[in-house]
């Protein structure tokens, strides 16, 4: 449903393709949604490891779950349409390239790595790796803040545009 609207409000190519900038927008405005919903249910099912409710938790675990494979799949599909800033990070000095966008990129393979063994081997609520993962995912999320706000104006274009 979301798609559906941020396309339709979008302008189109003259050949009705959607244009990389646009495709960026729609894929930035998901991400933007996922990464609030990874975040309260990450908090939410650390919060409710500490209860004797084995189904709060369970409930957390499902919405975070879910969220999050969906929030990796469109993470990837915004690292492709960064690509070339990315193949540049090897091939050219640092210069002004972003050192947030660098640090967001290196613990967001963390946080999958340590989000899938957490998922791949379960051990219930409060789990050494999930406590590791927890720990990980505040950092991340304080970094993923940064990286949003310093892009804000530029994210926030994409609202203001004209048909």
């Amino acid at each position: 449903v979301i798609v559906v609207f941020v396309k339709e409000s979008l302008p189109l190519h003259p050949k009705g393709k959607i244009m990389k900038a646009n495709k960026l927008f729609i894929i930035d405005f998901i991400l933007l949604i996922l990464f609030v919903l990874t975040a309260v249910s990450g908090f939410g099912m650390h919060l409710a490891g500490h209860s004797n409710i084995h189904a709060i938790w369970h409930n957390w675990a499902v919405i975070h779950c879910l969220s999050t494979l969906l929030f990796v799949g469109f993470t990837f599909a915004h690292i492709y349409l960064h690509w070339n800033w990315y193949k540049t990070l090897f091939s050219k000095p640092l210069g002004n390239k972003s050192r947030v966008t660098i640090v967001v990129s290196i613990l967001f393979v963390v946080l999958t790595i340590s989000g899938t063994l957490a998922f791949t081997v379960p051990e219930g609520p409060n789990s050494h790796i999930g406590i590791v993962h927890y720990i990980i995912g505040i950092i991340s999320t304080i970094f993923f803040v940064g990286h949003i706000i310093k892009r804000h104006k530029i994210f926030f274009k994409g609202f203001l545009k004209k048909k």
